[in-house]
């Protein structure tokens, strides 16, 4: 198996493409960008979910210890950063005379409630989590981090159990996405986030089977040979996705017509999707292509997840330019778009830089303080 440094870096390369695709995706594919994105953007996603799950090692931490530290990563930041835009967002809005104090704080009822119930139970109390409207779109993908840290219990759980059997992962994964299509089949009035953990976490398992069969290490899969056959995987994946529903929302819980099928090809391409795509990213490492500015946006991609849409909501704001979400939109509007996502973008990086070099100079002072203490 490839040593730790190795496989975090072609990993980050993984995560650097698939925070660029989300990113792309929710600011210009409503702009003209959409037909091909739209059906290969759960792929991009659902990188993040197996990757979680990747460098998972039975043993190395109790249940609890796994779950705090799990938990730590996700719900903190959860909280911290939904409360901080809603702040800087309602009080944007209060200002600008656009919304009340009882409006702010309905959305953030809303927000929570949306992200924790399902739309059937919201409808009954009037709690509308999905048109809380583009004053608030910043808080639309939260959602994410409650996912991954639900679907992370019941990861840790099995586990214990099945891993690192082969077999016994794979049945688990089989029940578990057969549990998916029948809660969906029946429309179980469950959370959307708790709907659909089943799914999410059998990714978290394949993700440490992977691991466990060194997946990404193959010996076949190297030189001229691997390159070919590792984009062969990619663009069968693609070509899978283009099968189904574009846009099938499986994290959203919203499946069209023929969901249980759009959730077999989702299946299929995500997975031949992730190892062609994994290994072109190891064989680009190992021939010696510079990958540092990818494998950095890799590293800090949960901060540029969370910070993307409220820097693009910012710019709407200033510029007064709305993201719709429009079957046909006039040329200029994607240029803009375009610009928009490029702005976004650049925001996230410097932001991170700051919060790097801060970090940075915290640790220093705290090594020359321990040093002059000692």
């Amino acid at each position: 198996m490839a040593d730790t440094k190795k496989r975090l870096q072609f990993v980050d390369m993984m995560k650097g493409l698939a925070i660029l695709a989300v990113v792309f995706y929710h600011l210009t594919a409503p702009c003209g960008f959409k037909y091909v994105l739209e059906h290969i953007v759960e792929n991009f996603l659902i990188i993040f979910f197996f990757f979680s799950g990747y460098f998972y090692k039975v043993g190395k931490r109790s249940l609890g210890e796994s779950i705090w530290t799990r938990f730590k990563a996700t719900m903190i930041p959860f909280v911290k950063y939904s409360l901080l835009f809603w702040v800087i967002g309602s009080a944007y809005l209060l200002i600008a005379g656009l919304e009340t104090i009882i409006d702010a704080l309905c959305c953030l009822r809303n927000f929570y409630g949306g992200c924790i119930w399902n739309r059937v139970i919201q409808d009954w109390f009037g709690w509308e989590y999905h048109k809380l409207g583009s004053r608030y779109m910043f808080l639309a993908d939260f959602w994410f981090l409650l996912a991954l840290f639900l679907a992370s219990v019941l990861f840790f759980l099995l586990a214990k159990f099945v891993l690192p059997s082969k077999w016994k992962t794979l049945t688990a994964v089989v029940v578990l996405f057969a549990v998916t299509g029948v809660l969906r089949g029946f429309a179980v009035s469950l959370p959307y986030n708790l709907q659909l953990i089943p799914f999410w976490t059998a990714f978290l398992l394949l993700g440490s089977l992977a691991q466990y069969n060194s997946v990404f290490e193959l010996k076949w899969v190297s030189g001229a040979k691997g390159w070919i056959i590792s984009l062969v995987a990619l663009a069968a994946g693609v070509t899978i996705a283009m099968f189904k529903e574009p846009c099938a929302n499986l994290f959203r819980g919203a499946f069209p017509e023929n969901e249980v099928v759009s959730m077999l090809l989702t299946i299929a391409s995500s997975l031949l999707f992730i190892w062609g795509l994994g290994n072109i990213c190891r064989l680009t490492e190992t021939s010696g292509i510079r990958v540092n500015e990818l494998s950095w946006l890799g590293s800090h991609s949960l901060l540029i997840y969370l910070f993307h849409m409220f820097f693009a909501w910012i710019i709407c704001t200033i510029t007064g330019f709305s993201l719709k979400f429009e079957e046909t939109v006039p040329f200029e509007v994607v240029l803009q778009s375009l610009l928009l996502g490029v702005v976004v973008l650049a925001l996230c990086i410097v932001l991170n830089i700051i919060v790097d070099k801060i970090k940075e100079k915290i640790a220093e002072h705290k090594l020359k303080q321990t040093t002059k203490d000692s």
